[in-house]
């Protein structure tokens, strides 16, 4: 999961809700284009184009404006608090896709407990230490995280369809587009440490995952090579 920096909402959106909050009969099901448009960018920009739950590469044409806190729930605790932009984010897939996943925000739905204690969000700075990625692209709640670990079942993050995505994009980032060439050390390190900019404004997808698997990588190169050193002595 990939961290995501509230930066504000489109003005207009601002605007828009400012007339109708406090109205019993307006709600963010209401909202509409341009308004609509405009937020779903600003929410695509602030993340990187990176859905916030399974950070695969998303646009405007397959993703969603989803609400963390349920939109339902937030409309039956007080009038407007569905329109708060703060619980707002973009996640693939897009609205109306009649394929369903089995994980990320159509397997999460309506899950909401504890008004969210046993969630990682992807607002929460520390939601990028919650969770560990191998190299098969498989994942990990770090300590058993009691939230990581609802929070991969909540979101199937663990499902294999997911792990396979992840593990493609890292055996071509790691081990080069034919997976005969794999990073140096002095490579993979270097690459930890900017996996996880923005270039152009865009996170590269997967880039948490990605980051974790070089760790691992170079870890194992450490391995092999202590094992030759100490294997070569008489």
């Amino acid at each position: 999961m990939k961290h995501v920096r509230k930066l504000g909402a489109p003005q207009d959106y601002i605007t828009w809700c400012n007339l109708v909050r406090g109205k019993s009969n307006e709600n963010y099901s209401c909202l509409q284009n341009p308004q609509k448009a405009n937020l779903h960018r600003a929410l695509l920009r602030e993340q990187g184009w990176l859905c916030a739950y399974t950070m695969r590469r998303i646009e405007e044409s397959s993703s969603h404006i989803e609400h963390i806190k349920p939109e339902g729930i937030c409309r039956a605790e007080a009038v407007g608090s569905d329109l708060n932009y703060a619980n707002l984010v973009a996640c693939f897939p897009r609205e109306g896709m009649e394929r369903k996943y089995r994980y990320g925000a159509q397997w999460k739905d309506n899950w909401w407990q504890n008004d969210g204690v046993e969630f990682v969000s992807p607002l929460h700075p520390n939601c990028e230490t919650r969770f560990r990625f191998y190299l098969d692209g498989s994942i990990q709640a770090v300590r058993n995280h009691p939230a990581a670990v609802t929070t991969i079942r909540v979101l199937g993050l663990d499902h294999r369809s997911l792990a396979e995505d992840r593990k493609r994009v890292i055996v071509e980032f790691v081990y080069g587009p034919n997976g005969d060439n794999p990073m140096s050390p002095t490579q993979a390190q270097r690459a930890v440490r900017t996996i996880c900019n923005p270039n152009a404004s865009r996170f590269h997808e997967f880039c948490v995952v990605i980051r974790d698997a070089l760790c691992e990588h170079v870890r194992q190169l450490r391995k092999l090579a202590s094992r030759r050193r100490f294997g070569g002595r008489r």
